[in-house]
């Protein structure tokens, strides 16, 4: 209590008004109340009882497990402060082991069991109640086999998002791949190991990297066309999640699901983006992370079947080159019906124009002239009512024809 009022805040609360003063320090009490209570949980001392279960022909339950005796179990403690093991025992006739422990170090230390069979390591889930048993301390263990099966692919999502600055699209695929076996399956321990699961990706995929999940980076390996997994895959459902980038010229996208699927599920973000494929049907569309996509979904989809993803901007560079050549061609035919029509009026002007200059012929210069001058006047004569600029033409052409036979005669010593 002494420690209690010595607490500055407490002794600011005592000078509130009386009604305030109550609710306040109320509220102080119950918070280090729950301070004082989170600290003894911490420190309160903590058990696992729990078993170790592997696939037995012999004495094996109606599941068909049975006990794994004389096994090793390890406790460990991970925490921001310290990580590692803290105690270990051996299983008892049953299967059975059980550690007693008092909590240490910071709050967030994180506590389970593991064992090893086979050179894999299983654990339990992290053991959050102060007494751990039943399903929660359970850990069962597998024979191992690097005798290559097929994995079931129970679901398979693909997510194709919209392109970037780069002229990329990314896309993120997530398998839940169930080994249906007893065994756990490994990778072949040779200098050439076969992976435990592997799967084909488009040949123009970039940046191939293992996301977030149950496989770790060091057991992903990323060649052209093709991923490959080299982790142990134990019985029950493992996910496995990647993802690439793709060139938007890659769109329309065609794709293999191999091994098949039991689900396989298709999102697009680009709205008017489809999915063509057997047994692929639109249904209602999904938000992920505040991003629209469009959902396509098939069932017990067969090995090896085909989809292909159309995309609105699919192609757009070829097509824009196309659209572009198909507008230079319409141009040069328009050009080249533009000058054939205007070689056909210049042709029609010919012929339907007279001409105020005769046709040139072999006769004498002053004779030409003077025909010119008589095909000009018998010309302007046709005319009806000329207008004042053809008049001056035919002034000035004339005046023009006259001095010129004028000169040309005197050239020939002759006078008109």
């Amino acid at each position: 209590m002494t420690s209690l009022l010595s607490n500055p805040i407490v002794q600011r609360v005592s000078r509130l008004p009386s009604f305030l003063r109550f609710l306040a320090l109320t509220l102080v009490v119950a918070s280090v109340a729950v301070s004082v209570s989170a600290s003894a949980l911490h420190a309160q001392p903590r058990s696992v009882d729990g078993r170790v279960r592997r696939p037995v022909r012999v004495n094996a339950d109606s599941t068909g497990m049975g006990p794994a005796v004389g096994t090793w179990v390890t406790l460990h403690r991970v925490g921001k402060d310290t990580a590692g093991a803290i105690d270990s025992i051996r299983t008892d006739g049953q299967g059975h082991y059980r550690f007693r422990w008092t909590p240490f170090g910071t709050a967030d230390g994180v506590y389970f069991a593991s064992t090893t069979w086979g050179g894999i390591a299983y654990f339990t889930p992290p053991l959050k109640n102060v007494d751990a048993r039943g399903d929660d301390a359970e850990i069962t263990v597998f024979d191992t086999t690097s005798v290559r099966f097929q994995l079931t692919v129970k679901g398979r999502h693909l997510i194709v998002g919209k392109a970037d600055t780069t002229q990329f699209r990314t896309v993120i695929e997530v398998f839940e791949l169930s080994n249906d076996s007893l065994r756990t399956l490994v990778a072949t321990d040779t200098t050439s190991p076969m992976p435990t699961w592997s799967i084909s990706i488009p040949a123009s995929a970039l940046d191939v990297r293992a996301n977030e999940g149950e496989i770790s980076p060091d057991a992903f390996v990323a060649g052209p066309g093709r991923v490959s997994v080299y982790a142990p895959i134990a019985p029950g459902i493992k996910q496995v999640a990647f993802s690439y980038k793709v060139p938007i010229s890659s769109f329309p996208l065609s794709m293999r699901a191999e091994g098949g699927a039991v689900v396989f599920e298709v999102l697009l973000e680009e709205p008017d983006g489809f999915v063509t494929g057997k047994g692929f049907a639109n249904v209602d569309p999904v938000t992920l992370e505040g991003r629209n996509f469009r959902r396509f979904l098939s069932q017990d989809v067969q090995s090896n079947a085909e989809l292909i993803i159309e995309l609105p901007s699919s192609g757009a560079p070829a097509r824009n080159l196309y659209i572009a050549g198909l507008l230079l061609a319409i141009g040069l035919l328009m050009m080249v019906v533009l000058m054939r029509s205007m070689q056909r009026r210049a042709a029609n002007r010919v012929a339907v124009e007279p001409t105020l200059r005769p046709r040139e012929s072999n006769a004498p210069i002053h004779e030409r002239l003077a025909q010119e001058i008589a095909a000009l006047d018998e010309t302007y004569a046709r005319i009806a009512q000329p207008s004042e600029s053809v008049q001056k033409a035919y002034e000035t052409r004339r005046r023009e024809l006259k001095g010129a036979l004028g000169a040309a005669l005197a050239d020939a010593g002759m006078r008109t």
